[in-house]
């Protein structure tokens, strides 16, 4: 498609990946990004996440596009260096448009020119891509399909994508002051109340190295997503206890009447089950309003938003240009 014009000029768009150690993935997704035609001028934008490995890839030799780094101070996790990237871009404000990919290439560079596309037709929304197909081992499918229905039932979100989107400037600025952007990217974009906009893709594979994530990283990183909407899931439950309590007592009233009308004894265990259920389901209800309270009352009280949190993990960036030598790393100072 014809690149839209920004007040004259051709749009500006960052491509922001984390990495941690996987330099081996960066070649891969310059081949990709370079065989592209239906993107804009842009600038790859690495988040090196604390890395322990040292970078050592000549990237004029692997791109004629220019390519920044923006080194954190330590690991901070995938999540976590994405917010720290999209806080530095918000704030330097030089770019129209953001995409994030994964670097390890189960996000395509292929499918990168349909989100530009489908930012091209609505410019004021995120796009983001919808997994129609993934390529993990089946038990991880099961997990996650199990994960994607019990966000459903206690969030009443659907949750189909992950990090490969694009946004546009203001949504950029926006998702940065967001606290939950700090813990769970997507779950951020489904709160900020921004029109989203899907595009149904495939899911790649990987393109070197294996893979670090485990099961516990995976479990903690659902749990952060449902954690970014804890007061409807607290809300959900304790509807679904009372609604529970309601059912037993009206079982319970309905097996007395039987009993006084009948004349038929009840087995004692029955009445023993119901009554330990309807103890257990009033104190559940007792907790989760009270958790309720607490979280409502946490939420009156402002968080910092990730502009003040994140950029604290930024120790320097370097820019390495389309022709030239690359600049000297640029310290940052604390705020």
């Amino acid at each position: 498609m014809p690149e839209a014009e920004v007040h004259g000029r051709s749009p500006r768009l960052a491509i922001l990946t984390p990495v941690f150690n996987d330099w081996s993935c960066i070649a891969p997704l310059l081949s990709g990004l370079n065989a592209d035609t239906g993107l804009p001028e842009h600038t790859l934008v690495i988040v090196d996440d604390g890395s322990t490995e040292p970078c050592t890839l000549d990237f004029a030799a692997l791109t004629s596009r220019p390519v920044e780094v923006i080194r954190l101070g330590v690991n901070v996790g995938h999540q976590r260096a994405i917010a720290a990237g999209l806080v530095d871009l918000a704030q330097r404000n030089c770019f129209d448009a953001v995409l994030i990919m994964d670097a390890d290439g189960e996000d395509r560079p292929a499918d990168c020119p349909a989100l530009w596309q489908a930012h091209g037709n609505r410019p004021d929304a995120i796009i983001v891509a919808e997994r129609r197909k993934r390529s993990e081992a089946w038990g991880f499918r099961v997990s996650y399909v199990t994960y994607r229905w019990l966000f459903r039932a206690l969030t009443g979100q659907r949750l189909d994508f992950g990090n490969f989107s694009l946004l546009p400037a203001a949504a950029v600025t926006r998702i940065s002051l967001m606290p939950e952007l700090w813990n769970h990217y997507p779950a951020t974009l489904m709160r900020c109340r921004l029109p989203l906009e899907r595009v149904p893709l495939d899911r790649g594979h990987r393109t070197a190295g294996r893979s670090r994530m485990s099961l516990l990283p995976l479990v903690m990183h659902g749990v952060a997503g449902m954690a970014a909407f804890a007061d409807t899931a607290f809300a959900r439950l304790l509807a679904l206890s009372l609604a529970a309590m309601g059912t037993l007592s009206a079982a319970i009233v309905a097996g007395l009447v039987y009993r006084l009308w009948s004349q038929t004894p009840l087995p004692g265990w029955l009445a023993l089950a119901a009554t330990a259920l309807l103890v257990s389901l009033f104190q559940m209800a007792a907790v989760l309003v009270v958790v309720l309270f607490l979280n409502v009352s946490l939420r009156s009280q402002p968080s910092p938003p990730p502009t003040v949190t994140a950029a604290r993990f930024i120790v320097d960036r370097q820019l390495y240009p389309a022709d030239g030598q690359p600049s000297a790393p640029r310290a940052r100072a604390n705020r």
